[in-house]
């Protein structure tokens, strides 16, 4: 009797270890679903986004969050990347709201680094704000004339 007692004693301390696990992991599950679900994480949203030319030398991207050339962090700036050694600079027209405007010229070509760019002092986006973004080949930085041009346009998610 005593071998079959302590068979029993064994499976049932074995249903309890498996029990208190599984309570853990439910607990752990519901902790992290309460962090993830809390409206502070529902509306954190990447709205980075880019647009490049039609024959991919350049691009103009958007970076919610990200790291400046200077290795700090920073949100809602522009970076324009030149890709190609092919004697184009690439220029950047960005469009907020259709109501401000500004533009950019990275002649740097491939070998460069893009060009970081914030258009405006103090800029931040905010919920609702649409973006309109075009990016094209120009030759020089007084050329308005954009080749190979594309664009993209995002309403942002997060302000």
């Amino acid at each position: 009797m005593t071998a079959q007692s302590t068979g029993r004693r064994y499976r049932w301390r074995g249903d309890h270890v498996n029990r208190g696990i599984r309570g853990g992991v439910f607990a752990v599950v519901a902790v992290l679903a309460t962090v993830l679900l809390s409206p502070a994480a529902a509306h954190a949203a990447n709205d980075s986004f880019w647009v490049y030319t039609t024959d991919g030398c350049g691009a103009l991207e958007f970076v919610d969050n990200g790291t400046w050339s200077d290795g700090s962090t920073r949100d809602d700036f522009f970076k324009l990347h030149d890709y190609c050694a092919d004697g184009h600079g690439v220029r950047g027209n960005i469009v907020i709201d259709d109501e401000s405007t500004a533009s950019k010229y990275n002649g740097l070509g491939l070998s460069g680094p893009p060009v970081y760019w914030e258009p405006w002092t103090n800029f931040n986006l905010s919920r609702n704000e649409r973006v309109f973004m075009e990016v094209g080949l120009v030759d020089g930085g007084s050329d308005l004339t954009l080749d190979k041009s594309n664009w993209n346009e995002h309403v942002m998610q997060d302000g």
